[in-house]
């Protein structure tokens, strides 16, 4: 269930949480050194004088980071921490996504990976990771430790840690539309990477994508408008032909909703910067397919996308 984005569309009453969050981006001044979000020494200073200097925000962050602390349910790390294997079809997916080496308007953190495959047949069809803007890490738990969010949806249980029930939350198939709704409108980027397992075309990868936007719930209420959307992710696949096995696919989602597409030969290193999606219900139902409801295109994905986000609130 999601909240309202635009008064062209209707939603059900009584969900909408808050509107979008101001914020400063505090985290500015302890990204602006190269840091590894995957990979640290196991020297590192130990945790309670990390708790002593960061709080527990901090800590929780901190902890996110360390590879020998946290494991990983969908894969293992490779590469010296700089990468993450989902496939042995596909390379590796790189934990850090930007310019100038993928086509997308910031850098990006990888939070939840795995692969999408066909149920009745567990025909894999492509790897699937999703990222989260390095600046926009720290908008995680604000959004998710509001007033409100917290004491409707997530912390019903008092038995259970915040973190706890924020799990617990994202694994409910209603509860989950309404917290990844909450980031989307809380102005929180996300990218999602998708690389073919099998050599396919760019007509298969769009019509993928519009299968999986209209088999979200929302979509049948809001017909009108969806319909305006599909036709703007059509248009966006401007490039025709063949998307050979281990490319990749970005769909960029932007902080006002839009999506930006484009495409990433690993052959020739080209890079094509294809179309935009304006309309913004349509990257709203898309990465809550991603990430919520009671099937989402991929579990693991969104099983280690919990797992990291845990660890953020």
């Amino acid at each position: 269930m999601l909240m309202r984005t635009s008064r062209r569309f209707t939603v059900p009453t009584g969900l909408r949480i808050s509107k979008r969050l101001s914020y400063s981006r505090f985290f500015n001044s302890q990204c602006s050194a190269k840091v590894s979000f995957w990979g640290v020494s196991r020297s590192s200073i130990p945790i309670m004088t990390a708790a002593l200097g960061m709080g527990l925000t901090g800590v929780g962050f901190w902890l996110w980071q360390q590879p020998h602390l946290i494991g990983n349910d969908a894969g293992p790390i490779e590469d010296g921490n700089e990468s993450v294997k989902v496939d042995n079809s596909v390379a590796p997916f790189p934990t850090q996504l930007g310019p100038p080496d993928f086509p997308l308007t910031t850098s990006y953190t990888l939070l939840g990976f795995g692969t999408r495959s066909v149920t009745f047949v567990n025909f894999k069809v492509y790897a699937l990771g999703l990222y989260v803007a390095k600046q926009d890490l720290a908008l995680i738990s604000q959004i998710l430790s509001t007033n409100y969010l917290s004491q409707a949806f997530v912390d019903t249980d008092a038995s259970k840690s915040h973190s706890e029930n924020i799990e617990l939350a994202f694994r409910d198939p209603v509860k989950s539309r309404t917290l990844v709704g909450n980031l989307i409108d809380g102005g929180v980027r996300m990218t999602a990477k998708i690389t073919p397992i099998r050599n396919t075309d760019f007509n298969h990868l769009r019509e993928g994508l519009i299968k999986s936007i209209l088999n979200h719930p929302d979509a049948k209420s809001n017909q009108e408008v969806v319909s305006k959307g599909i036709q703007q992710l059509k248009d966006a696949f401007i490039r025709k032909g063949s998307v050979p096995k281990n490319d990749d696919l970005l769909i960029e989602l932007q902080v006002n909703g839009s999506l930006q597409l484009a495409y990433r030969s690993r052959k020739s290193g080209e890079q094509v910067m294809l179309g935009r999606v304006d309309e913004p219900l349509i990257g709203r139902l898309l990465f809550s397919q991603y990430l919520s409801g009671p099937k989402p295109l991929s579990s693991s994905a969104r099983d280690s996308f919990v797992s990291k986000v845990k660890l953020l609130v």
